[in-house]
């Protein structure tokens, strides 16, 4: 070792609990490690399965990191939020999201070991056997050298020499000794040079990382004073809402969520908020502050104002003033309001140079297209999608250039399931997105991959990528949830809606994602409940109504159902139940039913300005009836509405009326189109390439056609019953069997989806097939007690009942050969 120097100098080294461990263990365990197939990569940061590269953030591969090497014991939450995220506060859901991206990026193995394992009531371990492969050891000279072993924090890094010595072959000379001392000398003051110049860059990151503590949630009380223009004043609350909304640091809490807080504590939730309100509303949310503005007019100049004050003792954390010179100028005066009030809150400046995106960009603001926004975004929020839609227009009628009402009316478009309205504001989002905050820019290339290029997995890590960097945004939760539903992963989907929920439980479409979730994973009873609470809370809408419905029927509530159907008859222009109840008919064979329904719905839509859902409604309803066996009808009704090449179901419907040629030739333009498009490429075109080969009696093709389709499977139960269709028609009995038990046996017991009784019915030819005679005539039993009130004259019932008495009479072969 060098002298003592050297020795007091790494005396001042940070100790090894006081440094970032993840970088630690960069700098001195560079080593490759397998498990299960897979591989960790330390020095790349990379984790591989086989030959393929998985994407994880930073944060989650410092969690596997972290899990490994303490493998031999139990870590728990409380040890990973101290070590993974030093000095910060985050809460305990960020953990649990970065657990749920680790298990998902970790569930390619088919051991069934769960390779990060829960310990109720303890925190996490991590149970695979490990394969570690050791760094390749460096030459070691044998002579004297200079060893540099960097160690480094947030704030300083530090270098350290050692000497080692070998036995020299020959007696030194003085002037060696010399030479190398002066050598010595000049490598140790280029070592400190560097070492100067390191600590500086870092001292500069860290000046700019720099945080005035732990991140905080705040309560945004209404303006004092006024502009004069009562809409405008709420509006200029929203303009700071959104502006602040692109912090990760600062959060605000969703106007949604104080007006239900305001109805808890028994005041009126749209009467503007007193201070010892606003006060109260900040605690019961667990926030930290209460922003008061106020805005003073002199001639047409204004002052704005906004002051941070402590929920918990109404001291003042933070202010910020802006003056702006004419009413115009009031949105970007927000813009700069909001710029200060995070910097004085502790934002490091890092973090606000990074998201302080304009809510217009130059000079473009419009008092009017604001103005019509933020309504628009109220009548959004309480489910009324068309009057908002309405407003959305107007908005960027206003304002062009306005990529968030741009955004928005994409989104609520989309919930109405006008898909080219969708789509046309989503182009000109898109075109928009670097000019709006970075949330907003996230959902609108998250959205853009759903809706434009239709590439679901892009979809998803955008989503992802939302959640990653803004935690605490139900928006980005409830994206996920939504293309996670698309991908057929309900599991997952049910995870994302539960959170998004929690973020935002004033907002009534996040009850109906969720009772959705639930009843695809096979519990009606927690989506009736979670619906139920969603009533309590005074979210009496459509499409909560529709859930309560769902749950109800296939719990066989009569006393539930009833109400729901109460309700539907009170209001007339409700649409969900409705067509629930067309859907039922149809899965049930009660095809009368269906099409004296349908014509009636239709009107209500249209009438309500849903001319494009109520053509995809047609269509849906034409190809279920199809399905089903009541071809005639069925036939009629598709060809009622017109033919849409870009409209998937409009496709199918070509395959299902014997169009091939039209339906062929739809789908190649599709897929040339979007050579992405998960569901063109990966779901709807193998299922319409199946249903064409089963029509032309090729169901080897259809088999093949069908495989493709495998990792959306989960999304409905259709590609099962026609993988089934296609394994009996081609002489595969026990294949069909396997396909059919996948939708009678799953968890998604949907009442409307004709494919279960379908499956049961195929699965009563399957087993005849293969000479089990009891099997199949418990299968045929089902399927009839599934339609029990079916039309008398429907096909698929008096087929049931002759193959059944076939069986019953002891003809099995004639059975098979029938089929």
């Amino acid at each position: 070792m060098v002298g003592t120097a050297s020795t007091a100098h790494a005396n001042r080294h940070l100790s090894p609990s006081d440094r970032p461990w993840s970088l630690l263990m960069l700098l001195e365990t560079q080593r490759r490690i397998r498990f299960e197939g897979y591989l960790i990569d330390r020095a790349a940061w990379e984790l591989q399965w086989q030959d393929e590269t998985i994407a994880l953030n930073r944060k989650t591969f410092d969690l596997l990191l972290f899990l490994i090497d303490h493998r031999d014991r139990v870590v728990s939450k409380e040890e990973l939020l101290q070590s993974l995220w030093r000095d910060q506060f985050v809460e305990e859901s960020n953990l649990t999201q970065h657990v749920f991206l680790l298990r998902k990026a970790l569930s390619r193995h088919g051991s069934g070991q769960r390779i990060v394992e829960t310990v109720s009531g303890r925190g996490y371990r991590f149970t695979a056997p490990l394969e570690v492969e050791p760094q390749e050891p460096e030459e070691v000279a044998t002579t004297s050298q200079v060893l540099l072993h960097a160690k480094t924090s947030v704030t300083e890094i530090t270098i350290e020499e050692e000497e080692t010595d070998a036995a020299p072959s020959a007696p030194a000379f003085m002037s060696q000794g010399s030479r190398r001392n002066r050598t010595r000398w000049a490598v140790a003051g280029s070592l400190v040079a560097i070492g100067l110049a390191t600590a500086g860059w870092f001292g500069w990151q860290h000046w700019l990382d720099r945080t005035g503590g732990a991140p905080v949630d705040v309560v945004i009380a209404p303006l004092a004073g006024s502009t004069g223009d009562q809409v405008l004043d709420s509006a200029l609350v929203d303009a700071l809402r959104m502006d602040l909304s692109q912090s990760p640091f600062v959060s605000v809490v969703a106007p949604a969520r104080v007006r239900a807080t305001l109805a808890e504590m028994k005041q009126d939730p749209n009467a503007a908020m007193t201070a010892a309100a606003a006060a109260e509303v900040c605690e019961r949310t667990n926030s930290q502050a209460v922003l008061h503005g106020s805005i003073a007019r002199t001639g047409r100049h204004f002052l704005v104002t906004e002051e941070a004050t402590s929920c918990v003792n109404g001291s003042p954390l933070a202010e910020a003033k802006q003056e702006v010179s004419t009413l115009e100028d009031l949105p970007h005066g927000i813009d700069k309001l909001a710029e200060g009030i995070r910097q004085r809150l502790g934002e490091s400046r890092r973090s606000i140079a990074r998201f302080d995106v304009p809510l217009f960009p130059g000079r473009t603001a419009s008092l009017e297209a604001l103005k019509d926004f933020t309504q628009g975004e109220l009548q959004s929020n309480q489910g009324k999608y068309v009057d908002a839609i309405a407003l959305f227009k107007k908005a960027v009628a206003a304002d062009p250039s306005f990529a968030e009402a741009q955004y928005d009316l994409a989104a609520t478009s989309g919930s109405v399931l006008d898909l080219n309205a969708e789509r046309e504001a989503l182009l000109k989002a898109y075109a928009l997105r670097d000019s709006a905050s970075e949330p907003i820019r996230l959902g609108i290339i998250a959205l853009y991959h759903v809706a434009v290029t239709q590439d679901l997995y892009e979809s998803e890590r955008n989503y992802r990528n939302w959640t990653e960097l803004y935690p605490r945004s139900a928006q980005a939760w409830n994206g996920l949830s939504i293309v996670e539903r698309d991908l057929g992963h309900h599991q997952e989907a049910l995870a994302a809606a539960e959170h998004a929920l929690e973020l935002r439980p004033a907002i009534a479409g996040l009850y109906a994602n969720l009772a959705f979730e639930q009843i695809k994973v096979g519990n009606p009873r927690g989506a009736l409940d979670t619906c139920q609470r969603a009533l309590a809370k005074g979210m009496d809408v459509d499409y909560v109504r529709e859930h309560c419905f769902q749950a109800a029927y296939a719990l066989h509530d009569a006393a539930q159902v009833q109400q729901q159907r109460e309700w539907c008859a009170a209001h007339r222009d409700a649409v969900y139940i409705r067509m629930d109840e067309i859907d039922i008919a149809i899965a049930e064979g009660r095809f009368a039913d269906a099409v004296r329904l349908t014509p009636a719905l239709e009107a209500i839509m249209r009438q309500r300005g849903m001319s494009e859902p109520a053509d995809g409604f047609i269509r849906d309803i034409g190809d279920n009836l199809i399905e089903s066996g009541d071809v005639a009808d069925g036939v009629r009704i598709l060809r009622s509405a017109p033919v849409d090449p870009k409209d998937e179901i409009s496709v199918l419907g070509l395959a299902r009326v014997g169009d091939f040629a039209a339906a062929e030739s739809a789908l190649r333009a599709m897929q040339s189109a979007f050579p992405q498009g998960t569901l063109w490429n990966d779901y709807r075109g193998p299922e319409i390439q199946a249903v064409i080969a089963l029509a032309t009696h090729r169901p080897k093709d259809a088999i093949d056609a069908l495989e493709r389709a495998r990792p959306l499977e989960g999304r409905d139960p259709v590609i099962s019953l026609l993988r089934g269709d296609a394994y009996l028609a081609a002489g595969q009995p026990a294949q069909a069997e396997t396909a059919y038990r996948k939708v009678v046996d799953g968890p998604d017991q949907q009442p409307e989806a004709e494919e279960i009784p379908l499956s049961w019915l195929g699965l009563g030819r399957a087993y005849a097939a293969e000479g089990n005679r009891p099997a199949a005539i418990q299968a045929y039993e089902r399927f009839l007690s599934l339609w029990a009130h079916a039309d008398s004259n429907a096909v698929r019932l008096v087929e049931a009942k002759s193959e059944l008495g076939a069986l019953q009479n002891g003809a099995l072969q004639n059975v098979r050969q029938a089929r």
